[in-house]
């Protein structure tokens, strides 16, 4: 009788591995990991090492959506740091390099905006 069950319990668990997966599985009982299960792939990984590390910081993923959100002032002191954690990153140096040019024309605008405040107001005395 236990052999019976033993035979079932090996069918049962070959019969879940059989199905359709892109890890590449044949349907045999193998103590290989999925693909996806041991190791990162695409842009997050920048050496063999994997240094996956610097792709998940959280201050690259502010930065980006902070700028994307058109928040410039506030994404320039997250991408400065940002780009201090990963300098190769072209994302975060697009980032920053948008966020910089972004606050220097919100702050000539507003700079001028005040110069043309403080002109027109003194017109009326």
């Amino acid at each position: 009788m236990s052999k019976v069950l033993f035979a079932i319990s090996i069918m049962t668990l070959l019969a879940c591995g059989s199905g359709d997966s892109d890890s590449g599985a044949t349907g045999s009982a193998s103590d290989a990991p999925p693909v996806s299960a041991t190791a990162p792939t695409g842009g997050d990984v920048k050496a063999a090492g994997g240094e996956q590390v610097k792709a998940e910081a959280p201050e690259i993923r502010s930065c980006i959506s902070l700028v994307a959100s058109r928040d410039f002032e506030g994404a320039l002191p997250v991408c400065l740091k940002a780009a201090s954690i990963d300098a190769e990153n072209a994302e975060v140096q697009a980032a920053l390099a948008k966020a910089k040019a972004e606050t220097a024309k919100e702050a000539a605008t507003g700079a001028a905006a005040d110069a043309a405040a403080n002109a027109l107001g003194g017109l009326g005395d």
